[in-house]
């Protein structure tokens, strides 16, 4: 190794190339590419003779960093790039280095880098990971200044992140959850799969199968059985191609009183769209979610934090009828479009006398026809996407068949529409919550009949009836198809009794922690403080952490005043330690004295024993304080009548 600093001091490079991994989603291929490239030069520049660069050519490096990191990246996505070039300024800086005050400056930037992962993700494994990064940076920085080595300098460190994290915990619990003074900018991140305003399943080649998790649920009830249709976002606009959004479905309305129903909490993740997750018809009073007309709920502004909010569900109400201009919404469907499947839903029409009936000569057109169920259906270009599905292809997943069902009851002027949402979730029976994943994505039809009001059908139960119960992750059918789409990752080998059993204990743990640590909001204060100290507890929180917080700095103050004391400054405890060589107390005598003598006790080290008694006399007597290099000397000196003596 060429360079003059321990190896250790450059892992803050490998962290920051680790985050550019773990954020790879949010800054892209392109932008992981740029830090790895940079990760492979400052790695040649380690074990090789390097050149001197100049201040320019980093300068101008730096510069082409910059705009090549907001090219990838786009300047839409403000913290994302002010994150970035966060990230590339701490590994050119550390490229550059050749003091060490330059090294020190790389350490205190990181103190400010690191933590900026916690933006993106606010997981267990980001929280130990940024812990143990920051204890590393600690290390360089105690070896920077006091001349530590790697084992002491982290011991050092991780006792001193030990101790703040109690503090830390206190501060969290009984710091007042004032309102945010400012915001970051919405995320701009799209979500790998899952939900979209706009729904054309028919233009997929291949469904994507992501194990990212989407929210957990508890119900108040543990007796409710699934399964468990998670409705999100409703489609009642057809334009022959896709399904798309209600307008009137971002219009806020008052909760009804209901008295029956269940409860349910969600914590869901953040997203890219406001929609949030129910069950039924579901509404919420969270201060930060509106609720509508058609059951679902949202919320008022995206967030980049899970989000923890509780439900209100109940079944839909019966309605005789839907108002015209309603009820003509949900039937139309644009002219031109799929003539065959129009056909086919009127001579359906001809001969059923009610709607029970269409849909059973629908159930038993997609069985006779042997219709399969896959996540690589064939795709369709054609405008004429339903008739195609039905009549040629006849191979899909949920969208295809809830689209084609939804078109069926509009040709037969019955009130349909499509709902994307989720379906079951996996369950943990040692916490009792469930998990459902974005491969958990799901679509399918709510139709309306006089008298009944809103009702749900799935057609894809008529082809996959396994995948009502469970997970996706647990259809057998699918279960190579579905094994080969998720790639290298903790759910693909779940098959293995022994790497399940780790997932679904980092699982729990992540559980925990989201809902102790990271949602602890204001609400939960005000909740916990009530417990614990009774009607007025905000009041007595706020009293008795004052109080300890007192109590502490007294004691802070007293504890150092001693150690100051009871610590003599080194340049003492070496003047000490050199005078025993004289079998007395190193008080007998004037410290030149004592030099002289041990001058003649030790004439080989006389001119070593004056430098060191000009050094103790410019601090003890002139009360000048040495510097950093003065002290090293001190300590050389000392070595030197050490080892001769």
């Amino acid at each position: 190794m060429s360079s003059k600093f321990p190896v250790w001091y450059y892992s803050t490079s490998v962290f920051v190339w680790l985050i550019s991994l773990i954020l790879i989603d949010d800054f892209g291929v392109g932008f992981t590419g740029l830090v790895s490239v940079l990760m492979l030069w400052q790695t040649i520049r380690i074990f090789t003779t390097p050149t001197i660069l100049s201040v320019r050519f980093i300068n101008v490096v730096t510069l082409l960093g910059a705009v090549t990191t907001a090219s990838l990246i786009g300047l839409k996505n403000s913290v994302n790039v002010f994150v970035a070039l966060m990230l590339i300024a701490s590994l050119l800086k550390q490229i550059h280095a050749k003091k060490a005050n330059q090294f020190t400056q790389i350490c205190i930037l990181n103190f400010f880098t690191y933590p900026c992962l916690f933006l993106f993700t606010q997981s267990l494994f980001a929280a130990l990971l940024v812990l143990c990064m920051l204890a590393v940076n600690l290390a360089i920085m105690l070896n920077l200044e006091q001349n530590l080595k790697l084992k002491p300098a982290l011991k050092v460190s991780i006792k001193g992140l030990i101790i703040v994290l109690p503090v830390a915990a206190f501060l969290v619990v009984f710091l007042p959850k004032l309102p945010a003074f400012w915001q970051l900018p919405q995320p701009q991140k799209e979500a790998k799969t899952g939900l979209s305003e706009n729904v054309d399943p028919f233009d997929i080649v291949s469904l994507s199968q992501s194990e990212e998790l989407v929210f957990r649920a508890t119900f108040e009830n543990e007796q409710i059985e699934g399964p468990y249709y998670w409705r999100a976002i409703i489609h009642d606009e057809f334009d022959g191609k896709r399904w798309k959004i209600s307008e009137y479905q971002r219009t806020n309305m008052k909760p009804p009183s209901l008295d029956e129903g269940e409860h349910a909490t969600i914590i869901a993740q953040p997203s890219h769209i406001p929609w949030l997750y129910g069950l039924s018809y579901s509404y919420s009073n969270n201060p930060k979610l509106n609720s509508n007309v058609f059951g679902t709920v949202y919320l008022k502004s995206l967030t980049s934090k899970p989000i923890e909010y509780s439900i209100m569900v109940s079944d839909f109400s019966p309605e005789s009828t839907l108002k015209p201009w309603y009820y003509q919404r949900n039937v139309k469907i644009p002219k031109g479009f799929n003539p065959k499947t129009t056909q086919l839903a009127q001579t359906w029409v001809m001969s059923s006398s009610n709607t029970s009936e269409f849909i059973e000569k629908m159930r038993l057109y997609f069985l006779n026809n042997q219709f399969i169920y896959t996540l690589t259906p064939t795709p369709s270009q054609s405008d004429n996407r339903v008739d195609e599905f039905l009549f040629n292809t006849q191979n899909g997943f949920c969208g295809h068949y809830a689209s084609a069902a939804a078109f069926l009851l509009r040709s037969a002027n019955i009130p349909a529409r499509l709902v994307s949402g989720y379906l079951g979730g996996e369950q943990n029976k040692n916490q009792g919550y469930y998990s459902v994943y974005q491969y958990d994505a799901h679509a399918w039809v709510e139709y309306f009949t006089p008298g009944v009001g809103w009702q749900r059908l799935d057609p894809t139960a008529w082809i996959a009836p396994e995948r009502m119960t469970g997970s996706l992750s647990q259809l057998a059918q699918l279960s190579n198809e579905f094994q080969q789409g998720l790639g290298y990752s903790l759910i693909a080998f779940s098959n293995w009794h022994s790497i399940n059993w780790v997932r679904l204990k980092l699982e729990e743990l992540d559980y925990q922690w989201t809902r102790v640590v990271i949602n602890f909001d204001r609400d939960k204060q005000s909740r916990l403080f009530k417990n614990w100290f009774g009607k007025y507890g905000t009041l007595w929180a706020g009293i008795i952490s004052l109080l300890i917080f007192a109590i502490l700095s007294v004691i802070l103050f007293f504890l150092v005043n001693y150690i100051r004391r009871a610590t003599p400054p080194i340049e003492l405890a070496y003047y000490n330690d050199i005078v025993r060589y004289l079998n007395r107390d190193s008080h007998s005598g004037s410290v030149r004295q004592n030099i002289q003598e041990l001058t003649q006790l030790l004439p080989e080290n006389e001119k070593v024993l004056w430098q060191f008694y000009a050094l103790f006399e410019k601090s003890q007597y002139q009360q000048k304080p040495l510097s950093k290099a003065e002290l090293k000397k001190l300590k050389t000196l000392y070595r030197q009548i050490k080892k001769k003596g």
